[in-house]
């Protein structure tokens, strides 16, 4: 058999910083949460216990205010600030155009789910009224799948 170590809680602490460190020489967009770095989401993301930050020195560094995480979030705020409006307005004016081609075909779809439903509505009330009387009501209405 062989015996498998178990790793050091040293050796873990040091594991789950390298794997933020790495994350954040990627340079991802920081989750913000009101103007402030989101730690807990940032650990989430990563599957480490918040409260290790407290013990562990190498996530203090990347957490300090004048560490990699934090100079991240100063550049991701001032890339916001520099986003011209023109830009934001075409896109705008883009996605507005791509949204009423869409809205026609979805109001084609519409039309065609309400003549459905109107039509299981009918039999719906036509079954009710076999059953309550033992009369039937035959179809006086067109199915597209009929024609």
């Amino acid at each position: 058999m062989v015996n498998k170590r178990r790793k050091s809680s040293q050796d873990i602490g040091k594991q789950n910083a390298k794997k933020i460190a790495d994350w954040v020489k990627t340079s991802p967009v920081i989750p913000l949460y009101q103007g402030r770095v989101n730690k807990t989401q940032i650990f989430k993301m990563h599957n480490v216990p918040k409260s290790t930050l407290d013990t562990n020195e190498d996530l203090q560094k990347l957490f300090d205010p004048d560490g990699p995480i934090e100079k991240l979030v100063q550049k991701q705020k001032v890339l916001e600030v520099e986003v011209p409006d023109d830009v934001e307005e075409e896109s705008s004016a883009k996605e507005n155009i791509e949204n009423m081609l869409s809205n026609s075909e979805l109001e084609l779809k519409l039309k065609a789910l309400e003549t459905q439903l109107n039509s299981i509505q009918i039999d719906l009330a036509s079954e009710e009224f076999l059953l309550a009387t033992g009369r039937y009501i035959p179809k006086l209405y067109l199915d597209d799948g009929d024609v």
